[in-house]
């Protein structure tokens, strides 16, 4: 499940991960594909230690400030008036830059509600933030979605992953407080996300959406794996009116030779989800359906309204606004 095995110029990041790499810290686009592939063969992502704190956030003034591809900063900020940039012009984000910042603040709530204390961009904001990226690019966090699981369950569930890589991965979502280490009688450890762990899934479909729609040659789009964790990352958060319940098929088109459905078949009852599982009904009552882009539009926005649902209307509607309320509501 893990982005792929190619080397060098052939990598490409799993969906959203370069994204929020990026705004984590100053790397260019090189370095920052290198450290997601070098995370996966088992060497574990770092950032500078504290005293090293001002270089970190200055790195790139010394610098060419042309960045190309997804980051240029021409393609994200541009002068108000095109006709006359002169002295006093001033500078404006483009919708491409608007649509990052928006990613930059999503990524700020997260941080803002780590349990430990609130966290900033900056140095203990990467701190934070590269843990999850590289687990999520591991496909850590994916197989972390539905379950704990103990190592040797992760390793079987992981196998382009050794057991180094998956220790180190799991050791750094722990220390961070994106994971957490379940003790039972007698037995190893199981490991499951926290609940900020899963909070997480936002900054992912920010990201995703802004790939989306700016697409790039070095990022994936998303696939199977993809859709199924975002889906069970989210959906234990979830708090829906108690009066809705059934069960509803939530279905992301994939484009592909042939076309794909993924997703989850979710329970609802007693003002949550009862279940949920990544086998989707062939004949759904109630569902929900869209592309990769309509859901994350929708979910960010329900007035967006590119998801078809059909069936119990009042149910399919009910749970994509609890997930764009848990998610990207007030406060968050």
């Amino acid at each position: 499940m893990a982005a792929g095995s190619a080397t060098g110029d052939d990598f490409r990041a799993r969906t959203g991960a370069l994204t929020l790499l990026y705004v984590a810290g100053s790397m260019d686009r090189e370095d920052l594909l290198r450290l997601l592939e070098t995370a996966l063969e088992g060497i574990p992502p770092s950032v500078p230690e504290e005293d090293e704190d001002d270089d970190y956030e200055d790195d790139d003034e010394d610098e060419d400030d042309e960045d190309e591809g997804l980051y240029d900063g021409g393609d994200l900020l541009d002068y108000d008036d095109e006709d006359d940039p002169g002295p006093d012009a001033k500078m404006q984000a483009t919708a491409k830059g608007e649509e990052f910042l928006f990613v930059v603040e999503t990524i700020e709530r997260w941080l803002g509600r780590c349990p430990r204390g609130p966290l900033e961009l900056g140095l203990p904001g990467a701190r934070a933030l590269l843990p999850m990226v590289c687990s999520w690019s591991a496909t850590l966090t994916h197989a972390l979605s539905a379950e704990a699981l103990t190592r040797e369950e992760l390793e079987r569930a992981l196998p382009d992953l050794d057991s180094e890589a998956i220790e180190g991965q799991l050791e750094s979502m722990v220390n961070s407080g994106q994971a957490e280490a379940l003790y039972g009688s007698g037995r190893a450890p199981s490991y499951s996300l926290t609940d900020w762990g899963r909070e997480a899934v936002a900054l992912i479909v920010a990201a995703v959406r802004f790939e989306l729609r700016y697409p790039e040659e070095d990022v994936l789009p998303p696939d199977v794996f993809d859709v199924e964790a975002a889906f069970q990352m989210a959906l234990p958060l979830l708090r829906l009116p108690p009066e809705l319940r059934g069960t509803c098929r939530a279905g992301v088109r994939l484009p592909g030779e042939e076309q794909l459905v993924a997703g989850a078949t979710v329970e609802v009852a007693d003002g949550r989800v009862a279940a949920s599982s990544p086998l989707l009904e062939s004949a759904p009552v109630t569902w929900a359906t869209g592309s990769p882009l309509n859901w994350c539009e929708t979910v960010v926005d329900p007035a967006a309204g590119g998801i078809e649902v059909g069936g119990e209307i009042g149910l399919a509607a009910g749970l994509v606004q609890a997930l764009h309320e848990r998610l990207f509501g007030p406060g968050r």
